[in-house]
């Protein structure tokens, strides 16, 4: 048993686990001694789960689904689960008042009730236990209304306050909570969303970089800034950084917001 294992438990649970930070939280799991459930909607976790190292079960699941925590909950009847990551999540680009009604609820069902449907599930058995960890994957965009991502920013947000809530009822369990507030990643989904290279702050990065220090920072718990650029934009006045954080996102869009 590996010292984090020892630490936190023996198996993992990862949403959004096919690609992108998802698979990156379950490839540096797996380097850490740790098995890792994939949970996915993409039937293609399957083949992601079996060419990886480490020990793997998988679930094909939609964590809009009601009956997602049920399908989980079967596939993990007789592990130890020590850390759930929640990394499930879904962005548009646009101006808020161009989202329709079906987008609106996406990003609430995914980004802010399968945070807390996961949360709710996996922390009683860490609590009863008394060790065990909560990850949430969040945005720089959570650091203050950024237009052009209106209502991905706010669900970002979500995730702060909730692990941060959460963090301090059960703070003398042993237990601790974390929401990763990460920069630009260098991911699929960031990718298929073609921001402009040439005008963004600085480069997308790798998403495993963020995520080993993350998990390296996991016993301290809270709001986790990923760079000096995160930790600079939130010492920002409120009003200071809605404008430099929606002006720089939505410059990295110009097929979609016209600059001139």
């Amino acid at each position: 048993m590996s010292e984090y294992s020892a630490r936190f438990g023996p198996w993992g649970v990862v949403t959004g686990a096919a690609m992108g930070v998802g698979l990156a939280f379950v490839e540096e799991l797996h380097d850490r001694g740790i098995g890792v459930v994939l949970v996915d909607r993409d039937p293609s976790v399957i083949e992601v789960a079996a060419g990886l190292r480490g020990e793997t079960r998988t679930v094909v699941a939609d964590v809009t689904d009601p009956d997602w925590i049920d399908a989980l909950a079967a596939v993990v009847d007789d592990l130890e689960i020590g850390i759930a990551v929640a990394n499930a999540g879904i962005s548009f680009v646009g101006n808020f008042l161009d989202m329709t009604a079906q987008q609106r609820q996406a990003h609430l069902d995914v980004n802010c009730k399968g945070v807390a449907d996961l949360a709710a599930w996996s922390l009683p058995p860490m609590v009863e236990r008394g060790h065990g960890g909560f990850v949430a994957t969040s945005s720089g965009s959570a650091l203050a209304g950024t237009a052009g991502v209106g209502l991905y920013s706010a669900t970002k947000a979500f995730v702060v306050n909730l692990i941060e809530a959460i963090g301090w009822e059960i703070r003398e369990s042993g237990v601790t909570t974390q929401a990763v507030v990460a920069p630009s990643m260098d991911t699929p989904a960031f990718r298929a969303n073609n921001a402009d290279p040439s005008r963004m702050m600085a480069p997308a990065v790798d998403p495993r970089s963020v995520v080993a220090r993350a998990l390296d920072d996991l016993p301290t718990g809270g709001r986790w800034l990923a760079d000096d650029g995160l930790e600079f934009a939130a010492a920002v006045a409120r009003a200071e950084r809605v404008d430099m954080m929606s002006s720089a996102t939505t410059a990295m869009y110009p097929q979609v917001f016209e600059q001139t």
